[in-house]
């Protein structure tokens, strides 16, 4: 995983990490209201070892190492049950058992010196404890080390117990520090969780991926409440996404005149993915720069292209393959776009797999060519019918589209490969409904990169790249 898709990870799911992070520190205070306030008073302390046999002139290298062994002796002796119990009741209100568990001792340094620290919740007390300890130690000190001859004390009070009139604990910014850590990284689990099982493509780089290379073509997510309002092309051609649709154009004109498609089915996995939107638009957009367009609505099951254009679906596409037809000039519709011209899908009768099977379908298409330079098929969901495949097998190529947050991955592998066994060409992928869209158009020196599952086309493989519904 590269740098750049743990930045992409992280600006995802920013909002999750900051919510989880505020939720953090807010349990960390409320935590740290719950605990009680805590005072800590220290005295430091030093061994005696000025008697004895630690009191040689001269000490040996073994006399040293005997005195660190007793300092760090006297040291544990000092937090032993019967000093803490003779303590606890020097003071009102502590148990021994609260006093082990709020004494400790620490060095100082590289010395002779060592802290003893005593909490309490009230800060006197604190003191009191400390001194007491000390005292304790001092009373049993002879019995504890047996040394009854001993004729001065082995502590050595080198600063009197003191405590800071603010408690040590609980510790704010530890607490709220140490919870809002431990809620980011839940929030990055569940945002790594939510991707790994989530297969929904979301952008191109997730396209890219999940074995769709780079998209042909991204649009976003298009303004207008009805499909119709949504045909950007035509109502709204200074918007981005319309420009996007129209620059497909420079894709065809950047590929060498033997290899430009003349029939192009707009094709997708499912339903609902805008393969009829994305269709049209192609349409508008191609007719806009000035070739003469035909839009064909072959989707027999459920024709959507007249009511674009709010044209009639008085005969059109299925009439011409039944042979029942005379003429196709009849059935090619003026649309409020110079140029263009569209074929609704007329009136089915049978079944839509007889009539795209039967042998009408390669006259009708071969008739059709001469009316105009570009056509455009928009077909049945790919994947859910055998409408579109046998369709497929009469066209020059197809752009497969692709709908950000709906076509899952599986689906994605499952379209390219049914192209790739079938050896039908797919001039790349069109991504939209894109969140944060950035334009992207592929010109020679920028080919769409080669997806997972390369589609054959022919004697040779094309690259497959995003589609767009």
């Amino acid at each position: 995983m590269e740098l750049k898709n743990y930045l992409l990870f992280a600006w995802r799911w920013a909002w999750l990490i900051t919510l989880f992070a505020l939720v953090g520190v807010g349990i960390g205070y409320a935590y740290s209201q719950t605990q009680p306030r805590l005072y800590e008073a220290s005295t430091m302390l030093m061994v005696n070892q000025d008697q004895g046999i630690f009191a040689r002139p001269s000490p040996t290298l073994e006399d040293l190492r005997a005195r660190e062994r007793y300092a760090l002796t006297v040291r544990e002796l000092l937090l032993v049950r019967p000093v803490l119990e003779r303590a606890a009741g020097m003071v009102e209100g502590v148990t021994p058992a609260q006093l082990a568990v709020r004494s400790s001792t620490k060095e100082v340094g590289k010395t002779e010196l060592f802290l003893l620290s005593v909490r309490d919740t009230d800060r006197q007390r604190a003191i009191k404890l400390a001194d007491a300890i000390v005292a304790s130690f001092q009373a049993l000190e002879r019995d504890l080390l047996d040394n009854p001859y001993a004729q001065a004390s082995t502590l050595i009070v080198v600063d009197p117990a003191y405590a800071k009139r603010t408690p040590v604990s609980p510790d704010y910014t530890r607490n709220m520090i140490l919870s809002a850590f431990i809620a980011v990284l839940i929030a990055i689990v569940i945002g790594f969780l939510y991707d790994y099982f989530n297969t929904r493509i979301r952008d191109e780089n997730d396209l890219d991926r999940r074995g769709g290379g780079r998209p042909l073509l991204t649009v976003g997510k298009l303004k207008g409440t009805t499909p119709t309002a949504q045909l950007v092309t035509l109502h709204d051609p200074t918007s981005l996404d319309a420009e996007s649709y129209r620059m497909f154009r420079l894709y065809l004109d950047t590929l060498p005149a033997d290899e430009r498609p003349h029939v192009i089915a707009v094709i997708s996995a499912d339903s609902g993915e805008g393969r009829s939107l994305t269709a049209a638009n192609l349409a508008v957009g191609l007719a806009q720069t000035g070739r003469r367009v035909l839009l064909v609505d072959a989707n027999l099951r459920a024709p959507t292209l007249h009511t674009l254009f709010d044209i009639p679906n008085q005969g059109g596409f299925a009439n011409l393959l039944s042979g029942t037809a005379q003429a196709i000039e009849p059935f090619l519709r003026i649309t409020a776009q110079s140029n263009l011209y569209l074929l609704t899908a007329g009136n089915v009768a049978g079944l839509p797999a007889q009539l795209l099977g039967s042998h009408h379908l390669d006259k009708t298409l071969k008739a059709l060519r001469q009316y105009a330079e570009v056509i455009i098929i928009d077909t049945a969901p790919l994947l859910i019918f055998a409408d579109t495949t046998l369709l497929l097998r009469s066209v020059d190529t197809t752009l497969a589209v692709v709908r950000s947050g709906q076509t899952t991955e599986d689906r994605l592998r499952q379209m390219l490969e049914l192209l790739r066994q079938t050896q039908i060409a797919c001039l790349g992928i069109v991504l939209n409904g894109v969140a944060r869209r950035r334009r992207r158009l592929f010109l020679p020196n920028m080919r769409p990169t080669q997806p997972a599952t390369p589609v054959v086309v022919a004697n040779r493989s094309e690259i497959v790249g995003d589609a767009g519904d």
